[in-house]
C-alpha cells in the first residue's frame, strides 16, 4: 500500500506501460556540446516556415502566402494565423508529412506513433518521431552548464531515467510490472510503468530508487508530481536519490511543495527546470543564473504580452511555437496555452528572451470579476505560507472559488489567497487526496467556468 497525495491505494489499478515498438532500438542518445549562440535565428525561422507552407499538405491546401527568404521575422509570423489544438484535431496523420512521404507506411514500419497530448478540449493527437525527441532533447540539455557536462561524458559514462506518465501510443495496454531489461531503452531506464502515483506501492517505489543505482544514473528528467511521491518515500526511508549529475523537472509546473520535498532527498543545486512540450520539443531550460534560457535550433518561440492585469505574476506571456527542424508534423505559430513570466534580461542563445518562471496553463489560471488573470504559479506562490502539501484551486463560475487542501490549514490556505483572488468568494476545506486527471496530470487548478480567450494577450485579434 502507499498513501501519495493523501490517498491510500494498492497496485491493481495502475495501467502498465505501453511501448511503441520499432523506436526503441533507434533511440541511442547523441551528446552535444554546450550550447551556442544561433546567430542565424530569424533566418532560420523563416526558411521553417516557407517549407512547411511550401511541402505539407496542412499548409498548402489553405494557400497561405509564404514570406521571402529576406522577410523580417516578425512581420512574417504577424502575417499568419495563429494555430490551435482544435484546428489539428480533425486533421489526419498524412496531412502532416511533407510531400513524398507516406503516413501509413511510416506508422506501420514504426517510424512514426501516434500519441495524444493535452487535457479535455485541448487534447490532440500528434504524430510521433522519436528519434528527433531524443536528439533535440540532448541539444537543449546543453543550455544548462552542469547538464552539458553530464552529456558530454564528464560525470561518468552518461545514462538517464526518466519519471512520468509511462509512454505510449493510442492503443491499450496489458497489465503488470515490465523488468528491469524490458524497461530500459538503449542507455535510457524507464522507472515507471503506471499511469497514477496513487498506485505505486512502497515495494514499487524502493524498487525505483534501488534501479536509480543499478543504472548508474548521470541524469533524472521527471515530472515535478511522480518525483515529489518517489521522493517522499525516500525521506521516509532516509534515503537519497541515486543520481551522480542532474535532476531534470519538466512535463509538469513545480510547485513549492514538490521543491521542498527534493530538497530532502537530492542537491537543489542540481535540479534544472525544462519547459518544453511534445508537439514541439524542448523549448527553455534553467542555467545558473536562474533564468529559463531559450533552447536554439529546435523553435522560435512569441511572447504574447498579456493585455490585463496579473496579479502575483510580472511580464505574464502567452506562449506561441513555431517548430525548425521538426520534419514530421512541423508547427506555425502554435498555441501551447502555456502562461510564462519574461525576464528582463538579454537572450543568450537566440533572439527569444529568457523566462522567470512557466506560469502554467492559460487553461488552469483563475479570471477574476475585474478580468485579471491569476497564473497557477501566483496561486502557488501565495498558498505556500500554509504549508500544504498538496492543493487544487477549481474555479466554478465567474465569482466563487472552492480550494481543497492536503495538509497544512484550510483556513490559511483561504487567507493567503485572498488579497490574490480579490472580489472572488472563497471556500476552502480540508482534504485527504487530490485526483489526478485521467492522463495522470496532477493540476493545482482549474477553471470550469468563465471561458478564456487568446485575445486577452497582445497581438491576437478578436
Amino acid at each position: 500500500m502507499v498513501r501519495a497525495l493523501g490517498k491510500t491505494a494498492s497496485v491493481r489499478g495502475g495501467r502498465a506501460l505501453c511501448y511503441l515498438p520499432g523506436i526503441m532500438s533507434r533511440l541511442d542518445q547523441t551528446t552535444h556540446p554546450r550550447a551556442a549562440r544561433d546567430g542565424e535565428h530569424a533566418l532560420r525561422t523563416v526558411r521553417a516556415i516557407r517549407e512547411a507552407l511550401a511541402n505539407v499538405p496542412f499548409y498548402s491546401k489553405q494557400a497561405l502566402s509564404a514570406p521571402t527568404e529576406a522577410a523580417p521575422l516578425d512581420g512574417a509570423l504577424a502575417a499568419l494565423p495563429l494555430l490551435t489544438a482544435a484546428k489539428i484535431r480533425p486533421t489526419l496523420p498524412k496531412a502532416w508529412l511533407p510531400e513524398g512521404r507516406d503516413a501509413k507506411a511510416e506508422l506501420a514500419s514504426g517510424k512514426l506513433a501516434v500519441v495524444e497530448t493535452g487535457l479535455a478540449e485541448a487534447r490532440v493527437r500528434l504524430l510521433w518521431d522519436g528519434a528527433w525527441w531524443r536528439s533535440q532533447e540532448a541539444r537543449a540539455l546543453g543550455v544548462n552548464t552542469r547538464a552539458a557536462a553530464a552529456l558530454a561524458g564528464e560525470l561518468g559514462a552518461y545514462r538517464d531515467a526518466v519519471l512520468w506518465v509511462p509512454e505510449r501510443g493510442t492503443g491499450s495496454c496489458g497489465s503488470g510490472d515490465p523488468e528491469y531489461e524490458d524497461r530500459l531503452e538503449g542507455n535510457r531506464l524507464h522507472l515507471n510503468s503506471r499511469q497514477d502515483p496513487t498506485f505505486w506501492s512502497e515495494s514499487v517505489m524502493t524498487r525505483m530508487l534501488d534501479e536509480l543505482a543499478r543504472h548508474e544514473t548521470i541524469g533524472l528528467l521527471a515530472d515535478p508530481f511522480y518525483l515529489d511521491v518517489l521522493a517522499r518515500h525516500a525521506a521516509v526511508l532516509g534515503r537519497r536519490l541515486d543520481v551522480r549529475g542532474f535532476v531534470g523537472l519538466t512535463r509538469g509546473l513545480t510547485t513549492t511543495a514538490h521543491r521542498e520535498a527534493l530538497a530532502r532527498v537530492t542537491n537543489p543545486a542540481n535540479v534544472v527546470q525544462i519547459y518544453g512540450a511534445r508537439e514541439a520539443g524542448i523549448l527553455f531550460v534553467q542555467d545558473d543564473d536562474g533564468l529559463l534560457h531559450h533552447a536554439p535550433f529546435t523553435t522560435h518561440v512569441e511572447l504574447l504580452r498579456a493585455k490585463v492585469p496579473t496579479p502575483g505574476a510580472k511580464d505574464v506571456a502567452l506562449v506561441v511555437v513555431t517548430t525548425l527542424d521538426r520534419e514530421v508534423q512541423p508547427l506555425v505559430r502554435y498555441v501551447l496555452g502555456d502562461l510564462v513570466q519574461v525576464a528582463d534580461a538579454p537572450s543568450r542563445f537566440t533572439t527569444v528572451s529568457p523566462l522567470v518562471s512557466v506560469e502554467g496553463k492559460l487553461d488552469d489560471a483563475i479570471l477574476r470579476p475585474d478580468g485579471a488573470i491569476v497564473t497557477p504559479g501566483a496561486i502557488d506562490r501565495a498558498i505556500a505560507v500554509a504549508s500544504p502539501r498538496a492543493y487544487q484551486v477549481v474555479q466554478r463560475d465567474a465569482t466563487n472559488v472552492d480550494v481543497e487542501v492536503v495538509g497544512g490549514s484550510a483556513d490559511a490556505a483561504r487567507a493567503a489567497l485572498a488579497p490574490l483572488l480579490e472580489g472572488m468568494t472563497i471556500s476552502a476545506r480540508a482534504a485527504t487526496a487530490i485526483a489526478v486527471e485521467p492522463n495522470g496530470k496532477y493540476r493545482i487548478s482549474r477553471r470550469v467556468a468563465p471561458n478564456a480567450t487568446y485575445d486577452l494577450f497582445e497581438g491576437v485579434e478578436r
